[in-house]
């Protein structure tokens, strides 16, 4: 049984298409500190109160593809070398009969799930919210379906970053007390912590 003060119609997209150059391989398959790879381990961090939920992926990711589409609606980015903004932009014209999707790294895997839904439960009330810990801002970042178009045009690889400039008054920041909002794995060295 669903919890009514979650809103079913607000999603999930999980960005995961990038090259990782910062990290020297392949990251989305790296182990963390528990075995699990690090895209199984952000993904498994969603809690179930999504069911609407994408994965951006790259061409040539059959076989990631294949591991999570049993609960994941697949999106292969059509550009991603061309930045983040592309995979966004690929990933939320999957999401337009949503009423709002909170946009998610595949390199955060120390999300709690409270704050997920927490997130989820604040944007049925606001139109973009971004989680923030101790004042500082994270991610993932919540955005309604009126921005949706804009997102779709967004180019480059700060992700939606200009968008939350050009409508501040519109962000709401949620206070989480959550450090994994703000803990992104870039470096091998990164991946120890989960256990």
């Amino acid at each position: 049984m669903t919890n009514p003060a979650i809103p079913s119609d607000i999603g999930i997209i999980v960005l995961a298409a990038g090259a990782a150059r910062r990290f020297g391989a392949d990251k989305r398959q790296a182990r963390l500190g528990n075995g699990q790879t690090l895209l199984a381990a952000t993904l498994d961090s969603v809690p179930g109160a999504f069911t609407r939920r994408v994965l951006v992926l790259r061409p040539g990711d059959e076989a990631l593809a294949d591991a999570f589409a049993d609960e994941w609606q697949i999106c292969i980015a059509n550009n991603p070398e061309a930045g983040m903004a592309n995979s966004l932009a690929s990933g939320i014209k999957l999401a337009q009969d949503w009423a709002g999707s909170l946009i998610a790294l595949a390199d955060m895997p120390y999300i709690t799930q409270q704050t997920f839904t927490t997130l989820q439960s604040a944007l049925g009330d606001h139109d973009i919210v971004i989680p923030t810990c101790q004042g500082k801002r994270g991610n993932p970042v919540g955005f309604r379906q009126a921005y949706f178009a804009e997102i779709g045009r967004l180019t480059g690889d700060r992700g939606a970053r200009s968008l939350l400039d050009r409508h501040a008054s519109a962000c709401v920041e949620i206070e989480t007390g959550d450090p994994g909002i703000l803990r992104d794995i870039d470096t091998p060295e990164g991946l120890a912590g989960k256990t």
